[in-house]
């Protein structure tokens, strides 16, 4: 199977025909280029020369290839290949990774192919097998698109901005149409950290840098003659507040009330309007209840939950360059036998982690819950008890003896110095008890164990760990939990908040992340997968 594929398109209704060839001969690049109803292979001529189709008509043709695409754009990245579309002059296909096989969507000889594979990809992609398709049966044209107003209009300038996570087919969409409209340069704004705190599970978008790059590598191969400047914007306006070069901006149905402001804020500061472009929403035909309708990052990033975000730490590799010691991390934690194997699950206080170590129990795991390991430490007797009382007096207790919970958490969650005592205290004798408790289990035949501890990372319990399995939920709802749960007041709920680790310190050490904000359906969904994940990757590694 090769790692890239070129389709040529001469006729669009055939893509869905085409999938099973497609997932059969390519498993990572998939690049499209689509020649408007011609025969390539005629006289040998491969100059395109064929009527240019009115813009609205191309970014039609553009998204229905994108969505046809969709139910293999989850394993395969797509890319539908724009430069010979806009300029027919130029003949060579351009693509920054080579292409080792080429599916024309017509029947060819071998002559024919290859010399459409010398004359279109003599750049990247010598030698090059290929396949053609061959259906008898009559296929239908694209359907007519209605004419837009100025629809032939292009711009040298352009501007759009946007999160652009993890770049999927409605981002290919947007941008394919932006880039379609414009004849010099396009500009993209992508968001940064401080504009990305309101959207769903923010914590898991890609950062900054990394979205900029991504986004740079896709213009840049679907249309090599533009220039691009890719930049970080820190408010919705970005460069639009001072650059007088915009002529246009293009903006999603949902976003068009940002455009209009843009518009308000360019006449506040003298410079001109710009056109606005207005790109459809693109429906999600596989959302489930809990997702958004449209094709969307959010619903990328809850697809997120519950698989493995990054492999397990298992093998510390130790060498020596240039006389400097550098530690290589990558799969298992170094002299750390597979058996028993650690899960260490955490998350903040109300995040759901009780009902995922359950379930976990009911797939089969040992659970040691070191919140119930440190309030029995803290009966009378105990170490804990002992050390906690000779520490912060005898204000802590109850009448009865026992540690009033209450007051001491009044005393340490208003005093950083005062929590990093007691941690410093109790923290070593709760991971004794525990690794005690993981040995037991294993004797009993547990070959998975699951440590439940919600200060796991605080106190760097990760290390004892294979993998760390995380539960969050958006503070707000954290808060709620708490107030309904625990009976505090919000400003108390929110200081049991601010000194656990934030979402974004628990997903970067993350191997899974698990967010019960939604039904218990959909968090016992996530469980099971991470789970099943789990027991294959040790079934994986029994066998080698």
């Amino acid at each position: 199977m090769a790692n890239t594929g070129l389709l040529v398109l001469t006729n669009p209704t055939k893509v869905t025909k085409l999938l099973p060839i497609i997932k059969e001969h390519v498993s990572k690049t998939l690049y499209i280029q689509y020649f408007p109803e011609k025969n390539i292979f005629l006289s040998g001529n491969h100059t395109i020369t064929s009527t240019q189709l009115k813009l609205t008509r191309y970014a039609q043709i553009i998204s229905n290839i994108y969505m046809d695409t969709s139910t293999i754009s989850a394993r395969l990245d797509v890319r539908v290949l724009l430069t010979t579309m806009k300029n027919p002059n130029i003949s060579i296909i351009n693509t920054k990774k080579p292409v080792e096989i080429v599916i024309f969507d017509q029947i060819c000889s071998k002559k024919e192919a290859d010399s459409f594979i010398q004359d279109y990809l003599a750049n990247t992609s010598m030698g090059c097998n290929f396949i053609t398709f061959n259906d008898d049966q009559k296929l239908e044209k694209a359907d007519e698109v209605t004419p837009c107003v100025n629809e032939e209009k292009t711009y040298k300038n352009v501007i759009l901005g946007g999160t652009f996570d993890r770049i999927h087919n409605g981002h290919k969409i947007f941008l394919s149409e932006a880039i379609l409209r414009c004849t010099e340069k396009l500009t993209v704004g992508v968001t940064d950290t401080n504009m990305l705190s309101g959207k769903l599970l923010w914590e898991l978008i890609e950062p900054c840098p990394t979205r900029i790059l991504n986004l740079r590598n896709f213009l840049e191969d679907v249309d090599t003659s533009l220039t691009y400047n890719v930049v970080p914007i820190e408010d919705m306006y970005g460069p639009t507040k001072f650059d007088p070069t915009f002529e246009m901006l293009v903006v999603s149905e949902e976003t068009k009330r940002g455009g209009d402001k843009v518009n308000e804020m360019r006449k506040r500061m003298n410079l001109n309007r710009l056109d606005i472009h207005i790109v459809k929403l693109i429906c999600d035909e596989n959302h489930r209840e809990h997702e958004e309708s449209k094709i969307s990052s959010s619903n990328q990033r809850m697809r997120l939950l519950g698989t493995k975000l990054r492999a397990p730490v298992c093998i510390i590799i130790k060498y020596y360059c240039m006389e400097v010691f550098i530690l290589s991390f990558f799969q298992r934690i170094e002299n750390k036998p597979l058996k028993p194997y650690i899960i260490g699950l955490t998350g903040g206080i109300a995040s759901g982690k009780s009902s995922v170590a359950k379930k976990l129990e009911k797939l089969g795991a040992a659970v040691v819950n070191c919140d119930t390991i440190a309030h029995d430490l803290y009966s009378p007797g105990k170490r804990c008890y002992d050390a906690v009382l000779k520490t912060f007096g005898t204000v802590i207790l109850k009448s009865d003896g026992l540690i009033d919970r209450k007051a001491l958490g009044d005393i340490v969650f208003n005093d950083e110095a005062q929590l990093n005592k007691l941690n410093n205290l109790v923290w070593p004798i709760i991971l004794e008890e525990a690794t005690k408790q993981i040995n037991d289990y294993y004797t009993k035949g547990f070959d998975v164990i699951v440590m439940e501890a919600a200060v796991l990372i605080q106190a760097k319990w990760q290390h004892e760990c294979h993998e760390i399995w995380t539960c969050i939920i958006p503070q707000e709802e954290a808060i709620k939990r708490i107030i309904e749960r625990n009976r505090l007041t919000e400003t108390d709920a929110k200081a049991r908040i601010q000194v656990q680790p934030s979402n974004t310190e628990q997903v970067n050490e993350a191997n899974v992340v698990i967010c019960t904000l939604w039904n218990y359906n959909v968090t016992e969904e996530q469980v099971q997968h991470a789970w099943n994940e789990t027991i294959a990757f040790l079934a994986d590694q029994t066998k080698s």
